[in-house]
């Protein structure tokens, strides 16, 4: 997914799963608490420091779990 993508739904008010979302969250409180821990403190990172990693990363793991079709 490219940076531009990802930072346009980070300050966006849409989750990927289409529930509405806080600007400058990564995901709605559904979806982020549905991730393992681990991947929710990933997505703390800064941009260019990881966090467009982190937010792939918990975007597969919701379509892997069915959250998102």
């Amino acid at each position: 997914m490219p940076t531009r993508e990802i930072l346009d739904n980070f300050e966006g008010t849409t989750c990927v799963c289409g529930r509405p979302k806080e600007s400058r969250k990564s995901h709605c409180r559904s979806c982020f608490f549905k991730l393992p821990t681990e991947k929710q403190k990933a997505l703390y990172k800064r941009f260019y420091a990881g966090y467009e990693e982190a937010f792939e990363d918990s975007v597969k793991y919701l379509t892997e779990i069915g959250e998102i079709q």
